[in-house]
């Protein structure tokens, strides 16, 4: 069933039902299925209006809010493509992006449109206000949806339901993976339909599921899992206020299922843990989570599934829009990342890197053929992720293909098991390791210079602190108390510390968070040649 479908069913079979918990300046409240179809029918006329037809590129650039649905579901009724912006990109980022895409229509918060560069002129519609043409926004600016809505509540529009066009590319989303500039995977429709349903299969959701989003609608984990599972189910789905207010918003909302990042659970397991009141931070209704993009901790698997909640963990990219593996209820196995969706082929290639195969990969990279052929091959995706699987074909992650260090003596180290390891201590907030074809590992710190001036007696910033030899010293016996366990060629010998912390604003970060090596590589290369020096 398509979306648009699943959405007029529900506007009909369920007129009066609650769908969709958000907070506006009337506060948290629901809207009706009813009232969702007409507002994504009313916006799909807006679009219409301002002349976007099939194929056409939409820009969204906004945390998550009703809006954000409006338009990308107006993007799908129309045929549009919609081009989903990550708010924390920086305004060259952003106007990159915008570029390469070939964005013909905007849609951004209020408080964002300072991140669209002044050479970035396409039209654009402010999502939270009631803007007047031009004014302090500059001639760009054709007003607010709100008002634009309200004008096309009079006007004949697209009234029917498209029929489905699995083929067509409905969204081209933006990541970067580890190296190089950003490149935007063309998702089809089939791809995110197909996805959507797999993922509601091993949810095995019903109509009493109240699911908590906080994800960014911008990454295909929160699109997917949280917005088109959702439409799909006809359950109900709750938006946090503020994605950085979502742990504080859990107990409130006291949902069933929550999809999430492991630094997401393990802050409502701290929490609970602190408070000694588990049904004050979770709420009375949860029962089952989905953990992604990272590995969760032991601790926190164990202490959620001891309270009856169902800890699912799976894996994806965005080429697999997003899910490729999931664990269900009834086949949770700690550590792994569960088992191909149905209709998924997973296989290891001699090097033991997983390739995926499946209706969910992606179309390739928009405007990049040279990618797309690297990348997919005879329909098998190489992720660049290394794993193992079991006799059940459970997949077990063991790193990244292009992360293995290989020191001069020949030892063969993944450096991520490290750089969480440092992580683990309150005092340090990021850790790279670096050592290929060296002698021994050195790493790049950035400690959370609160923690440390909280520990030590001592005057002063951390742009002084990060070159104090006292300061590094006190450092390095934390990373030799924190590395004890591990191998003698695992430890890290020599550090160096930031002031500041790495980002994707910099390009040391992908949007997703993870580490950009080479780019920090590149952009440190000075302080690296000082650690090896001698």
């Amino acid at each position: 069933m398509m979306l648009l479908q699943a959405l007029y069913q529900r506007s009909k079979s369920e007129h009066d039902g609650e769908a969709l918990q958000i907070s506006d300046c009337r506060g948290r409240r629901w809207l009706r299925w009813s009232e969702l179809h007409e507002l994504v029918e009313r916006t799909a006329t807006v679009l219409s209006n301002l002349g976007i037809t099939s194929g056409n590129r939409v820009g969204v650039l906004a945390e998550n809010c009703l809006e954000w649905i409006l338009v990308d579901l107006a993007c799908h009724w129309l045929h549009a493509v919609s081009v989903p912006l990550n708010t924390q990109l920086s305004p060259a980022q952003l106007a990159q992006q915008i570029d390469h895409a070939g964005v013909s229509l905007l849609f951004a918060r209020d408080e964002l449109l300072s991140l669209i560069t002044g050479d970035t002129r396409i039209p654009t519609v402010v999502l939270d206000c009631e803007a007047e043409t031009g004014g302090i926004y500059g001639e760009q600016v054709i007003g607010s949806l709100k008002a634009l809505q309200s004008r096309a509540a009079g006007i004949a529009g697209p009234r029917e339901v498209p029929e489905p066009a699995p083929g067509r590319v409905a969204s081209i989303v933006y990541t970067s993976g580890t190296t190089g500039d950003a490149k935007g995977v063309m998702l089809t429709e089939d791809n995110l339909l197909f996805n959507a349903e797999m993922a509601l299969q091993r949810y095995q959701f019903d109509p009493t599921t109240v699911q908590f989003n906080f994800l960014p609608f911008f990454h295909a984990f929160g699109r997917t899992c949280d917005l088109y599972v959702w439409l799909l189910g006809g359950h109900r789905l709750s938006l946090a206020s503020n994605r950085h207010q979502a742990v504080h918003e859990v107990a409130t909302v006291s949902p069933t299922h929550i999809n999430g990042v492991p630094y997401f659970f393990e802050k409502l397991v701290a929490e609970c843990m602190r408070t000694g009141d588990a049904e004050s931070v979770l709420g009375q209704a949860l029962n089952q989570v989905n953990s992604g993009g990272a590995a969760l901790s032991q601790e926190s698997f164990a202490y959620l599934q001891s309270r009856g909640i169902a800890v699912l963990e799976g894996y994806g990219l965005t080429e697999t829009s997003p899910v490729a593996t999931l664990t269900g209820r009834d086949d949770i196995r700690s550590g792994s990342v569960g088992r191909a969706l149905d209709q998924t082929e997973i296989k290891l290639d001699s090097e033991g890197e997983v390739l995926i195969k499946g209706r969910h990969v992606c179309a390739g990279y928009y405007r990049d053929e040279q990618a797309t052929n690297e990348r997919i091959c005879d329909g098998w995706l190489k992720t660049g992720d290394l794993g193992r699987m079991d006799q059940q074909q459970f997949l077990y992650l063991t790193g990244r293909k292009k992360e293995l260090i290989v020191t001069a003596q020949g030892q063969n180290i993944w450096p991520r098991p490290i750089e969480e390891c440092l992580e683990l201590h309150p005092g340090i907030e990021q850790a790279v390791v670096f050592g290929d074809q060296q002698k021994y590992l050195v790493a790049i710190l950035v400690p959370d210079w609160e923690y440390f001036a909280g520990q030590v007696d001592i005057s002063g910033t951390p742009d002084c602190w990060q070159d104090s030899p006292n300061v590094e010293r006190w450092y390095m016996q934390l990373v030799s108390e924190q590395l004890q366990n591990r191998a003698s060629y695992e430890q890290v010998k020599r550090i160096a510390l930031l002031s500041q912390p790495l980002t994707a604003a910099h390009q040391q970060l992908t949007v997703k968070g993870t580490l950009r090596r080479s780019m920090i590589k590149e952009q440190f290369a000075d302080v690296l040649d000082r650690l090896y020096a001698g």
